[in-house]
């Protein structure tokens, strides 16, 4: 936990009486001041790296090949030894820093050799062979720099790979869910749980837009990603697998709410029986897991997952599951007088009512009306909300 966060809490429970100085100190005591310096040193090397890849670029045509191999390799190896060395001996934060100057110098290292032998790449297999590079070198020094670094280059690769080729790319992805999903899942952080997470949607959605050509694909992969965080076990993953699955579930309903409507959109929807099935399987699941919980808010989750493109006026129905999931979430965190679940509610819920204000008014009033009016609405709202949370935060709440 922040230091300067243990100190406020602290106070206000010396304040109120619930513990004494002695105990203030003592609490406090064991929260040190975090030391940022490594951020520094990152930074450092990322800088040097990019120095040094802009001056070879610059000056690379006029170095022979034989030269272009050797600067390549001795530079790889330089910065991978040095950082090995600072890191078991001197400082670990500066180790890291030249194993990342050594793994930005090998992806480049890659591409050139290729530019340097006129081999064309037709496919992602360069990120490929640099992200086995990257995790390889998270599992022997676990520094979430270069958790970030392998997170980065199998993400990106599977962008370019589905931009730029047309092509999804099944080695990226096995990558991402069975190395890096192992430490993910082992190491349990917030922030490798989050970072996993995006890189599997934007996955995903490469998959959706050059596999299947059908939007409505992306709910499969949506409610798999809920369906192993309401499966794991520890809070860090439920949280981020749960809480992402739902901030992309959310955005694909006001995507539906704003475009299923138009004719066009729905003329191009092909429907055949591969979705329906994935759907139900996971559907079922997701509901057996819930009925174990005997709580009826629960489920509201899965209103964002219904699939409304099949239903006639799909681009209503969509913009009445984010109502309802909206306040779902707020009646349940007033319920349980969870402050979490109170401002993820409200913020669903004047997102929500901006939507269909956008959705109903656009055409028929004046545009300075039009924000005008909106902007008063959402005042009104949020102050209602706001004091609503405020007497559930004093304990006078109903």
């Amino acid at each position: 936990m922040n230091r300067s966060k243990v100190e406020r809490e602290a106070a206000k429970w010396k304040e109120e009486g619930i513990i004494s100085e002695r105990q203030y100190r003592q609490i406090v005591e064991r929260y040190q001041p975090g030391n940022n310096s490594f951020l520094l040193a990152i930074f450092a090397g990322l800088f040097i790296g990019l120095g040094f890849l802009t001056f070879i670029a610059s000056n690379w045509d006029v170095i022979p090949p034989e030269g272009k191999m050797v600067i390549i390799l001795f530079f790889v190896t330089a910065f991978y030894l040095t950082g090995h060395v600072s890191y078991e001996r001197r400082s670990k934060s500066i180790g890291i820093a030249f194993m990342l100057i050594g793994l930005l110098t090998f992806g480049a290292g890659i591409f050139l050799t290729g530019q340097m032998y006129h081999f064309a790449f037709f496919s992602a297999v360069p990120f490929v062979i640099w992200a086995l590079a990257a995790t390889a070198l998270f599992a022997i020094y676990p520094y979430p720099v270069l958790y970030v670094s392998a997170i980065a280059i199998v993400t990106i690769g599977q962008l370019y790979s589905g931009f730029v080729y047309s092509d999804f790319n099944i080695w990226l992805l096995l990558i991402l869910v069975l190395v890096l999903g192992h430490y993910t899942y082992h190491r349990a952080r917030f922030l490798y749980g989050y970072l996993f997470v995006v890189s599997f949607i934007l996955q995903s959605l490469v998959w959706v837009a050059v596999e299947q050509s059908q939007y409505y694909w992306l709910l499969v992969p949506l409610l798999l990603i809920y369906t192993v965080g309401e499966l794991a076990g520890k809070t860090s993953l439920k949280r981020s697998f749960i809480n992402m699955s739902l901030i992309a579930a959310f955005s694909l309903n006001i995507f539906q709410a704003f475009f299923l409507g138009n004719g066009y959109l729905r003329s191009e929807l092909e429907f055949g029986l591969g979705f329906p099935i994935f759907w139900s399987v996971l559907i079922i699941f997701v509901l057996w897991l819930k009925s174990r919980k005997r709580n009826a808010f629960h489920f509201v989750d899965l209103a964002l997952f219904i699939p409304v493109f099949y239903i006639p006026f799909g681009d209503m129905v969509a913009m009445l599951l984010l109502f309802v999931y909206s306040i779902g979430v707020l009646l349940h965190g007033y319920e349980e007088e969870r402050q979490e679940s109170i401002v993820s509610g409200t913020i669903a819920f004047l997102i929500s009512t901006l939507i269909a204000y956008i959705h109903f008014v656009w055409d028929f009033l004046d545009k300075s009306i039009f924000f005008f009016t909106g902007g008063v609405l959402l005042f009104v709202l949020s102050f209602l909300l706001e004091r609503k949370r405020r007497n559930v935060q004093k304990g006078g709440g109903s």
